[in-house]
């Protein structure tokens, strides 16, 4: 096997590609193709198409917080309208390509956080999926809209404030939607941190409207333990 890439350096010079990563998220599209975002030791992450000849010829489900090698898959530009990573290729599988399981590694931290100044003043490109992190100070009722021709979602409103207590629009839709007002109303504690990890940034002429998920692929993960959490907590 070739020796393992680092997925900042992955190049399309490079013949039988090799990765060591952990998968973020998994998803099916509205194509049915398998979508993974995974992130490798260094904290880069990338998007990948995995097809299902390829997981049947592994004879592997690949499965959310593990890690697996993955070896001899193609790479193309990412040119997606709104992309889940800053990385420039995207993954795809083919029925060569040798999906392997590995031993739990070290789970590094993997979000990079976007100042909520940043954001409303147009300074964070809305092509690109950010993460931010806050405090959840209100979650609206659920809504049913047509988010497309006879496609109704759930949606519901929320807002962050960040350490310095400025806040920021949020609004999720689908399963999110739901999972979020239901962790809402179950709440015990009056503080309720979380990060928004893979939002899109909704923008319209007069500028920042609001931050809302790519369904599928982004997080809402709640009170997690890592530094920027920690230092909230001290406020």
């Amino acid at each position: 096997m070739s020796a393992f890439t680092l997925l900042s350096k992955l190049q399309y010079e490079i013949k039988k590609p090799a990765i060591r990563v952990q998968v973020i998220s998994k998803w099916r599209t509205t194509t049915s193709e398998t979508e993974l975002l995974v992130v490798d030791e260094m904290g880069s992450k990338i998007q990948g198409t995995f097809h299902d000849e390829c997981m049947e010829s592994n004879k592997i489900i690949v499965k959310e917080g593990e890690w697996y090698e993955i070896y001899n898959f193609k790479l193309i530009h990412n040119f997606r309208m709104v992309k889940t990573t800053t990385n420039r290729y995207h993954v795809v599988t083919n029925v060569n390509t040798v999906i392997t399981k590995l031993e739990a590694r070290l789970t590094c931290n993997y979000y990079v956080f976007k100042d909520f100044k940043t954001i409303i003043r147009g300074l964070a490109h809305p092509k690109f999926c950010i993460d931010i992190y806050g405090s959840l100070v209100f979650v609206g009722n659920l809504e049913f809209v047509e988010v497309a021709a006879g496609i109704v979602k759930p949606k519901t409103v929320f807002s962050l404030i960040n350490p310095e207590y400025s806040p920021i629009n949020c609004v999720a839709y689908g399963t999110t939607a739901v999972e979020l007002l239901t962790y809402w109303n179950s709440r015990k504690a009056n503080v309720v941190l979380c990060v928004l990890s893979v939002w899109q940034i909704e923008r319209d002429e007069g500028g920042f409207r609001f931050m809302t998920n790519i369904e599928g692929c982004l997080k809402i993960v709640f009170e997690p333990n890592i530094p920027e959490i920690e230092e909230f907590r001290k406020n």
